[in-house]
């Protein structure tokens, strides 16, 4: 004779991944089988994961009235995809950190990591698939497919057999970008820089672990980092110039950077940069810079020398008590928007100049108005052809620098400079065209030129 079910219970989980019973005491004369149960629980879609030993748990201990976890589905493992383990930073490090004390650490940068043959530089960790998974009501629970990375392509590297170690075959600098490594020509020196070596001219970046003495000459197609003393010496770079301990230049040095320079001091130097110039000091020198210069820290000083950039200028304090000359400048000059006018119409001309030898071709081919011979006119078209790519070359290197010049005048719409602690008397303020000479201490101020005025105000910070 069946069981009575009635007041059983089967409860099934949201996730149909666990079931439980309650069975009711049954009546006298009734026994609650095994079989009785497993029927409970196909009557409510369970056909899957049943834990039989819980049921006959249930029957033999004569377990009523709690529910008992009788069925448990097979979880779904997932998929992992194949992913690298890199041995070297996928970015670059281009700002110093800050110390305690409010100085900038210049020492903790590095715009350029090197390897050397057989260093690991990557693993690669291949996919592995997961398993699908299994409900108390027999339903499948589907994995994701794994999925794979592409091969690193490149060059100074080595692939292993199995495709998933990649080891320097060169000395040189690591670059990697969207599973492209390239270790680069690196030059690097590994004492001082002095008279007797002279001279370092590099296509690629180079690194000095020593100082670098007066009266030598560094130019990099790249960066250039140097972890000592810098003298009176000559760097040219096309990226950033690193100087870890800062610069002396006795009135003779030169820094040029076509990127950003970043140094601890800088003293009696001529400096140059597209970009920022960063430092904690900067003392008796011409600075140039084409976005900020940036003297942070509550002693970040400039103090004398002429100090220029395009955009935003920022120092704890501007002079000294002696009243030594200091000029600090930002903004557009004059001489930018006549640049630019100039440019602007060589563009037009260049460009008009192309059109009309494109149609004098035309012409020229065209055997309704020309009846000269073939070779005459190849001859002519040759010539033409000569004059419009020459137009066209001249074209394309005016537009790149108008750009670069309509870049720098967007910089300097936003030209200020601020002085986070003191301005001393000597100070002379200079923004575009207009100027200011400090009569007195100051401190705490910001010196702008609102759009359309014809005078430098100044704002408490």
């Amino acid at each position: 004779m069946a069981v009575n079910t009635e007041g059983w219970r089967c409860n099934i989980t949201e996730d149909s991944m666990s079931a439980s019973v309650f069975i009711t005491i049954p009546t006298e004369g009734e026994a609650v089988t095994v079989e009785d149960i497993t029927s409970f629980l196909r009557q409510n879609g369970v056909i899957a994961g049943i834990i039989y030993s819980e049921i006959e748990k249930i029957v033999k201990e004569r377990i009523f009235l709690k529910d008992v976890v009788v069925a448990k589905g097979r979880s779904m493992v997932e998929s992992k995809n194949g992913y690298y383990d890199f041995l070297f930073r996928t970015g670059e490090i281009k700002h110093p950190t800050i110390r305690s004390d409010g100085s900038v650490d210049y020492q903790s940068m590095s715009v350029i990591q090197s390897v050397s043959p057989g260093d690991l530089l990557a693993v690669y960790h291949p996919s592995v698939m997961g398993s699908s998974g299994l409900d108390v009501k027999n339903r499948e629970i589907r994995c994701k497919p794994a999925k794979e990375l592409p091969q690193i392509k490149g060059s100074g590297f080595e692939v292993s057999f199995d495709g998933n170690t990649y080891k320097a075959t060169s000395e040189g600098r690591v670059e990697y970008d969207n599973f492209k490594l390239h270790v680069r020509d690196l030059y690097e020196l590994r004492k001082d820089l002095d008279l007797v070596i002279g001279r370092v001219d590099f296509r690629g970046d180079v690194v000095i672990h020593g100082n670098v003495r007066t009266g030598t000459y560094i130019r990099a197609t790249k960066s250039v980092t140097v972890e000592g003393a810098v003298e009176a010496a000559t760097i040219i770079a096309e990226g950033d110039i690193v100087l870890k301990k800062g610069m002396q230049g006795g009135g003779k040095a030169r820094l040029i950077a076509g990127g950003n320079i970043y140094a601890n001091f800088i003293e009696f130097t001529e400096v140059k940069a597209k970009g920022n110039v960063e430092a904690n000091i900067i003392l008796n020198s011409t600075i140039s810079a084409g976005k900020s210069v940036l003297v942070r820290g509550k002693r970040g000083s400039i103090i004398g020398g002429t100090n220029y950039c395009v955009g935003e200028m920022e120092t704890g304090h501007a002079g000294n008590k002696a009243e030594v000359k200091t000029i600090l400048a930002s903004g557009i000059s004059e001489e930018y928007d006549k640049r630019h006018h100039l440019l602007t119409e060589k563009a037009e001309s260049a460009k008009a100049s192309i059109k009309k030898t494109k149609s004098e071709i035309e012409q020229v081919r065209d055997v309704r108005i020309s009846n000269e011979p073939k070779d005459v006119k190849d001859a002519k078209v040759n010539q033409l052809t000569r004059r419009l790519k020459r137009d066209e070359r001249l074209l394309e290197h005016v537009e790149k620098e108008l750009k670069e010049i309509e870049d720098t005048i967007n910089v300097g719409s936003e030209a200020e400079i601020r002085v986070e602690d003191t301005v001393n008397p000597g100070v002379v303020i200079k923004i575009d065209d207009k100027q200011m000479k400090i009569p007195n201490t100051m401190q705490h101020v910001k010196f702008y030129r609102p759009e359309g005025s014809s005078i430098i105000e100044v704002k408490t910070l």
